[in-house]
């Protein structure tokens, strides 16, 4: 005989029934767009400082190495967004308030902060990627 008081946290049976890494009631695809956006920011401005200490002063071509990167990570967010949309029933909307304390409330808080995370993070890649575009050389 089975109590509610004997059920996982969260609605979840054995470990094995955990949900995906971005899946349904999941937090990491809060973290995962600013993620995105970090790697980018690091990986764009070592590659930038390698390339003007070896190679030389121009930024022509690691410009377009940067903006491919940028693209790529553009993407990744733009499908994270997606997910945030079509899995949680996020809404770009500013002054919606969710007050019920339920699982669809969560699941749509969840949607709604990760959708706002993916358009901050692709903004602050290509404010990122701006730089190199500008100034020709180091």
């Amino acid at each position: 005989m089975t109590r509610e008081s004997d059920k996982q946290p969260g609605g979840y049976g054995p470990p094995g029934d955990a949900p995906r890494l971005i899946g349904q009631g999941s937090v990491w695809i809060m973290v995962a767009a600013p993620t995105i956006w970090a790697l980018h920011f690091v990986a764009s401005y070592t590659f930038a400082a390698t390339w003007c200490a070896k190679a030389g002063p121009s930024l022509a071509e690691p410009r377009w190495i940067i903006a491919m990167m940028g693209v790529i990570c553009v993407a990744l967010i733009g499908w994270l967004a997606l997910l945030a949309v079509r899995r949680y029933g996020g809404v770009f909307v500013i002054f919606e308030e969710i007050t019920e304390s339920s699982e669809r409330a969560r699941d749509r808080f969840i949607g709604h902060v990760s959708l706002l995370l993916c358009i901050l993070s692709a903004v602050a890649i290509v404010f990122t990627a701006l730089p190199g575009f500008f100034f020709s050389t180091c």
